[in-house]
């Protein structure tokens, strides 16, 4: 995603606000409406907790865009229907979930009318051998990094840059890369909390559409590793 001025902001844009104090916890929102002047706007957003505010932006305020399907590739490879085909051939029991375009999973949740804890979201970190891990963790969590090194038992994991997703997860949309299908070789681990939901939405490589299956099946299709990986 990149960054916009505050001058062009439009409605399903994400704001992010960052702790001011070490420790403090980042927020991040939907904006569903932008008011004021364009010279001196503010928004009405509804946060990632469910909470709507009319939020004033300062000078640390970051405002976020996702143009739809920047990338050619995106339009061939249609990301849904690469794991539509990935499931059938599994067996697997799922259904396709259609929903207004959202950039978060706490957005996801909302649009879909489901718990923020049944919804996962797939976060991408990369060990220092330069494998890819997927961690998977419920939308209402955010995740762990030393905890992740741990189950995979690495020295160290870092995110991904949203120019290294790009690259490496060319057939999704930046943000909802799912903990299956794409390139071969990357570790799923999937966060236990999960395991505790019957079934478990996730976003189907694209954000205006997701996927809800039975957490068992996507644990066997993703060979994924359970662990406690999301933060406290």
């Amino acid at each position: 995603m990149a960054t916009k001025e505050l001058e062009v902001v439009a409605p399903g844009d994400v704001i992010e606000v960052t702790g001011r104090r070490v420790g403090d916890t980042a927020r991040a929102g939907e904006i569903l409406e932008v008011l004021g002047s364009a010279a001196r706007p503010y928004y009405r957003v509804r946060w990632d907790d469910g909470h709507e505010t009319v939020f004033f932006p300062g000078s640390g305020t970051v405002v976020r865009h996702e143009p739809p399907l920047p990338r050619p590739e995106l339009e061939a490879a249609a990301g849904p229907n690469v794991l539509v085909e990935h499931l059938r051939e599994s067996h697997v029991e799922f259904e396709l979930l259609p929903h207004r375009r959202t950039l978060t999973a706490a957005g996801e949740a909302r649009a879909l009318g489901v718990l923020p804890q049944e919804t996962a979201k797939t976060v991408i970190a990369r060990d220092e051998t330069g494998a890819n891990i997927r961690a998977v963790v419920p939308a209402s969590s955010r995740l762990d990094l030393r905890k992740l090194a741990h189950a995979v038992e690495a020295k160290e994991v870092v995110l991904l840059t949203e120019s290294e997703l790009a690259g490496s997860y060319p057939q999704f949309e930046l943000g909802a890369v799912p903990p299956f299908s794409g390139p071969a070789g990357d570790r799923v681990v999937i966060d236990r909390k999960l395991a505790n939901c019957e079934h478990i939405v996730l976003e189907a490589g694209v954000h205006d559409t997701s996927l809800r299956l039975r957490t068992e099946d996507l644990i066997v299709v993703a060979d994924g590793l359970l662990a406690d990986v999301a933060k406290e």
